[in-house]
């Protein structure tokens, strides 16, 4: 890209995807179940990971963890891809798109700082399999699932990335944002992965951390929400974007 305003724009709106996916997976109902879909994906109890504590068990734990994050990754960047090109058609209306694209970040973010409802992320819309299908292509079913049923977890965060998306004329950029968003999901997944004998103890000493990442995120978004509602949102990007290049 050689546009230096595209550029500064690519850099925070990917500072901002990223975050957003780590954010997401401290959420009240994604973090607590993490131990769950470990022991699901892998077949591997709790105890025998302990007792054993061997390579083989810990590899197992890593490869199926690296299958269920690329099943979610496919989704989201396939709703990346098809918001920017939803985004790329409707260029013309661009003006409309950011506004009304403010106006449901801010709507989000009320809705993570628990000033409004949304009934739609109020339903619970979790889909359970009750059996895990056989390999590693199951795990990466598994993903899939997790990315399609938890709405009322990652829905708002999903939502407000893919709005953002939305707003370029670039389809590579929703691929992109998208990309970074379930980056920001996959690594502290992966990090659970291979602490998973602590994990339940680091759950219990650190579970507080749920209580402000959401907080943090409707605050986020607000800010974003404001700055596209009132067309300043390329002025300050663009600043931003200066501030970090080196």
């Amino acid at each position: 890209m050689s546009n230096p305003g595209l550029m500064s724009f690519t850099d925070l709106t990917g500072i901002i995807a990223l975050t957003s996916g780590l954010l997401s997976f401290f959420s009240p109902c994604v973090l607590p179940m993490v131990p769950s879909y470990l022991v699901f994906i892998s077949g591997i109890t709790f105890d025998d990971y302990k007792e054993l504590q061997s390579t083989k068990y810990r590899r197992i734990v890593l490869v199926h963890s690296l299958a269920f994050v690329i099943g979610f990754s496919f989704v989201f960047v396939t709703l990346g891809l098809s918001s920017s090109v939803v985004g790329r058609f409707l260029s013309e209306y661009q003006t409309y798109i950011m506004r009304i694209g403010g106006l449901m970040l801010i709507a989000l973010g009320l809705y993570y700082l628990n000033v409004i409802r949304i009934p739609l992320f109020d339903r619970e819309r979790v889909i359970h399999l009750q059996h895990k299908p056989v390999g590693l292509f199951g795990s990466f079913l598994v993903g899939i699932t997790f990315s399609l049923g938890w709405t009322p977890c990652i829905g708002p965060a999903l939502s407000s990335i893919l709005i953002i998306a939305s707003t370029s004329e670039n389809v590579r950029e929703g691929v992109y944002l998208l990309g970074l968003y379930s980056l920001g999901l996959a690594i502290p997944f992966m990090v659970a992965a291979l602490v998973f004998n602590q994990l339940f103890s680091l759950l219990m000493r650190y579970g507080a951390i749920m209580r402000y990442s959401m907080k943090i995120l409707g605050v986020l978004f607000i800010c974003i929400g404001v700055l596209y509602f009132s067309s300043q949102w390329g002025v300050v990007s663009s600043r931003i974007g200066r501030i970090l290049s080196p």
